[in-house]
C-alpha cells in the first residue's frame, strides 16, 4: 500500500512496488473507535489501518482522521470522554471476568448553584469537579462526563475499595476552593458485580442496568440524612 505522502515524494520514474509502505495493520470493520485507538497506541509506527468486511478492504483510518472522530466523543467543557468511554471500558471489565463497579457522582444542589451565580460560574465548577476527579484516580480507572453535573467512574475494584474512592472523593470537592468561594458538594451511588461468561447475554443492557442501579443510589444519597454514598444492591441473575 501507498501513502498520498509516499507517492509525491516518489521519483516518478519509480514503480509502486517500490514506494508501497508495510508500515499498516488490517481490522474489522465491527472494531469500537475505542479499541482502534488502543491498536494504534501499542503499534506506534503505524499510521494507517485498513478496515476490512470479510476479506475485503472497504476502506482505511489513518491516526489523523482517528483523532477527529475522538474528539466526536470528548466533551467540549471539561475535556472528559463521554459515557460511550466508561461503556466501552465496563464491556471490556465484564467480558474478561473482572471486577465492574460504577461511581456515579451528582453535585448537590446545582441547578440552584447555576441560578443564584451564573452559568459562567457554573461552568467553571465543573470543569474543576472534573480536575478534582481525574487527580483523585488511579490509570486503572475510567472516567467520563456522564450528563449535565452528572460523573461516573468505572473502575476494575471491588465494592469497597470503590466506596474509600468514593469517600476521598466527597472530601476532595467539599474541601475544595470553587470561584468566588462557592460551597460544593456532591452524593455518590456505587454499584458493581463480576460476572462469568457462562452467564452474560447482552453485555451492554447489563452495564445499562449498573449505570442504572448507581445512579438510582445516588438519588437516595442526596435525600439521605445520613450519608453521602450508598452503595446499590445487585441482583446477578436478574441483571445477567
Amino acid at each position: 500500500m501507498a501513502t498520498k505522502k509516499e507517492l509525491i515524494g516518489a521519483h516518478p520514474n519509480r514503480i509502486i512496488a517500490d514506494v508501497m509502505s508495510y508500515k499498516y495493520i488490517c481490522i474489522d470493520c465491527c472494531t469500537y473507535i475505542w479499541e482502534i485507538r488502543e491498536t494504534f497506541d501499542l503499534n506506534r509506527d503505524i499510521y494507517i489501518a485498513l478496515i476490512k468486511d470479510n476479506d475485503k478492504v472497504i476502506g482505511y483510518i489513518t491516526r489523523t482522521t482517528l483523532n477527529i472522530e475522538l474528539g466526536k466523543h470528548i466533551d467540549l467543557l471539561t475535556g472528559l470522554y463521554k459515557n460511550d468511554y466508561l461503556f466501552y471500558n465496563a464491556y471490556k471489565l465484564i467480558r474478561s471476568e473482572q471486577n465492574t463497579t460504577i461511581i456515579f457522582i451528582d453535585l448537590n444542589n446545582f441547578g440552584y448553584i447555576d441560578k443564584k451565580y451564573g452559568h459562567i460560574n457554573g461552568d467553571a465548577i465543573l470543569k474543576d469537579v472534573a480536575e478534582v476527579l481525574k487527580e483523585s484516580i488511579s490509570s486503572e480507572c475510567y472516567l467520563c462526563r456522564y450528563a449535565g453535573d452528572e460523573f461516573a467512574i468505572l473502575t476494575p475494584h471491588p465494592i469497597d475499595d470503590s466506596r474509600v474512592l468514593a469517600e476521598k472523593i466527597i472530601k476532595s470537592i467539599s474541601s475544595y476552593k470553587f470561584t468566588n468561594n462557592i460551597a460544593v458538594s456532591a452524593s455518590i451511588g456505587i454499584t458493581g458485580c463480576r460476572i462469568h461468561n457462562n452467564k452474560i447475554e447482552n453485555t451492554f443492557e447489563i452495564i445499562k442496568k449498573l449505570v442504572n442501579i448507581a445512579s438510582l443510589a445516588s438519588t437516595k444519597a442526596k435525600q439521605s440524612a445520613n450519608s453521602s454514598i450508598i452503595v446499590g444492591d445487585v441482583d446477578i441473575d436478574a441483571i445477567a
